[in-house]
């Protein structure tokens, strides 16, 4: 049934061989190329995408550093400006406080030249109730000038003692 012949085996060696060869020859290298050529494609697809990760790390380094730099602006700012807000209250309170000095020195001064336009007042009327008084008990009126001196030094020697 099954007859082997040698020629037929040598031939068909031959032939595969022969196929092989030309197929190696013309086929196989352009597939191989082709297949290096994709391979070398997505190399470099992956070197690129390595590339942009790393250019992307340092972007994001660089943005938070600038951010952190902002913040740090920032607080700065907040704080020279709360500085000035507290040298300015510190400022105007002191301002304030020294105003009320002033009002109330000159509110004392005030107060002491009205008390001694009142005790001026007060002496005045003491001496013309002094001076009629007087001037009924002797029942002549005597020179009002003398009388004036008179009673005024007495006022002034009595003051001074108080």
């Amino acid at each position: 049934m099954l007859d082997f012949d040698v020629w037929t085996i040598v031939f068909s060696v031959i032939n595969i061989l022969v196929l092989f060869f030309f197929l190696k020859k013309f086929l196989f290298g352009r597939v191989n190329a082709m297949l290096e050529k994709r391979a070398q494609m997505v190399q470099a697809d992956l070197d690129q995408a390595k590339q942009s990760t790393q250019e992307a790390e340092q972007l994001k380094s660089e943005y938070e550093a600038t951010l952190q730099g902002a913040r740090d602006e920032a607080k700065k700012l907040i704080a020279t400006a709360q500085q000035t807000a507290r040298a300015q209250g510190d400022q105007i309170t002191a301002q304030a406080q020294q105003q009320a000095d002033s009002m109330m020195a000159e509110a004392q001064k005030e107060i002491e030249r009205e008390r001694k336009r009142s005790l001026e007042g007060a002496q005045n009327e003491i001496a013309a109730l002094a001076l009629a008084a007087a001037s009924k008990v002797v029942g002549s009126t005597v020179d009002s000038d003398t009388n004036r001196e008179m009673v005024d030094a007495f006022l002034a020697e009595e003051g001074a003692a108080e």
